[in-house]
């Protein structure tokens, strides 16, 4: 799934100075024994948070189509490729 031309940055709200970036995001969250499960909170965004169509095949899983603001420097993905049910940082 490769990103449209249109996407708008969510700091600025403006597509002027956004362009296509591959982006490394952190891996799929596994719950662990002994693992704090706070930790999986502890990411922007993680490969589980993507739906499946937008997850490379393995060894690039950890890569996303994504966008890149060149004014406010923040790499991001396009709502349509996030699952209805991510985690939501905040």
């Amino acid at each position: 799934m490769s990103p449209t031309a249109f996407e708008s940055c969510p700091l600025c709200d403006s597509a002027a100075s956004v362009r296509p970036k591959l982006l490394l995001i952190d891996e799929a969250w596994v719950k662990r024994p002994g693992i704090d499960a706070r930790l999986a909170y502890f990411a922007d965004l993680r490969v589980d948070d993507l739906k499946r169509e937008a997850i490379k095949s393995e060894p690039m899983s950890q890569f996303v189509d994504g966008y890149y603001c060149n004014d406010c420097g923040k790499g991001f993905v396009g709502d349509a490729v996030l699952k209805d049910s991510r985690r939501h940082y905040k």
